[in-house]
């Protein structure tokens, strides 16, 4: 089986203790092993270019998201750290048409609760049977066009920014998931689907189906895998199991290696959203900022959130 394809971008190592491990997530690179995500996985990083194991994941970010992800070294660490009070994490991310145009302040608040719409992707919305949650987002630069945004969270609900934001009638920028119609003439601003929950699901579902992205089967393949379903198969005596390195990038009995795929975007690897900073009451750590939320011309120096002043 191959790989999936991911950006060619550093995973950096921002610190590093007896109990954590802290990197700078580049987009594209799930957590975790997971579907055909093995070795190109910031997990997966860790061990074959850092000699990191044995890591225990304290939070997760989106596969598109970068910035802080903290690991613990230890089991006594998980624990501490799950226990910790005031907990504070700062993102950044990229918004489409000039925010807070139509609010008084520079801050905007939204505690809009979220809940599952489609069970089998993770995907959320808001509605009110849902948790409680808490963003607050404040505005750091506008060319009129397109947005950054300082967003402070108060909760962790699954995809808590990206949620409170199309709800804000902001989506993120290639936010593919939710910066779409599928969501209603209005991409869901203000929960106003214009439709039902059952009805959105469905169309959300179908919107963002694997088979989407698969086109034809070769036809060779189809008449190869008859072929040798009508040949007798032997069994050798010993069966050589290749290791994940040592895979071939063609297989062809594998269906996945025979279909012709669509051509991916960026915005399947790259969300403009970026966890900055992520803080405890004994801890703080926060990454450089990305060069898509610096403004060249208000602020050309300024390379580090610490220089935000937030």
């Amino acid at each position: 089986m191959r790989s999936k394809r991911v950006l060619d971008l550093p995973l950096n190592i921002i610190a590093e203790t007896n109990d954590l491990l802290v990197v700078n997530k580049p987009p594209s690179l799930p957590v975790h092993a997971c579907g055909q995500y093995a070795i190109h996985t910031v997990l997966g990083q860790l061990r074959y270019n850092h000699n990191r194991s044995g890591l225990r994941v304290l939070h997760r970010l989106d596969r598109t998201t970068s910035g802080v992800l903290l690991f613990a070294k230890n089991y006594e660490t998980d624990v501490e750290v799950f226990y910790l009070r005031n907990w504070a994490n700062q993102y950044l991310s990229h918004m489409i048409t000039e925010f807070l145009q139509f609010f008084s302040s520079e801050e905007v608040e939204c505690n809009e609760p979220i809940g599952v719409l489609v069970i089998s992707m993770g995907i959320q919305c808001v509605r009110a049977d849902g948790k409680p949650a808490r963003s607050l987002f404040k505005k750091l630069w506008s060319d009129g066009k397109r947005s950054v945004l300082s967003v402070k969270l108060y909760t962790g609900r699954t995809h808590q920014i990206r949620v409170h934001a199309q709800f804000l009638g902001y989506p993120i920028v290639g936010d593919q998931l939710y910066n779409s119609t599928v969501w209603g003439p209005q991409k869901g601003k203000g929960a106003e689907y214009c439709k039902s929950y059952s009805e959105l699901c469905d169309d959300v579902r179908n919107a963002h189906k694997c088979s989407n992205w698969h086109e034809t089967i070769d036809p060779e393949y189809e008449l190869r895998m008859a072929k040798m379903a009508d040949e007798e198969v032997t069994i050798p005596a010993t069966i050589h199991v290749p290791s994940v390195l040592d895979r071939p990038l063609y297989d062809p009995i594998c269906l996945n290696c025979n279909v012709v795929k669509r051509e991916v975007p960026r915005d399947h690897f790259q969300l403009y959203l970026h966890c900055l900073r992520y803080s405890t009451e004994k801890w703080s750590y926060s990454t450089p900022i990305p060069e898509w939320a610096i403004d060249a011309e208000q602020l050309p120096s300024m390379k580090h959130c610490d220089f935000l002043g937030i």
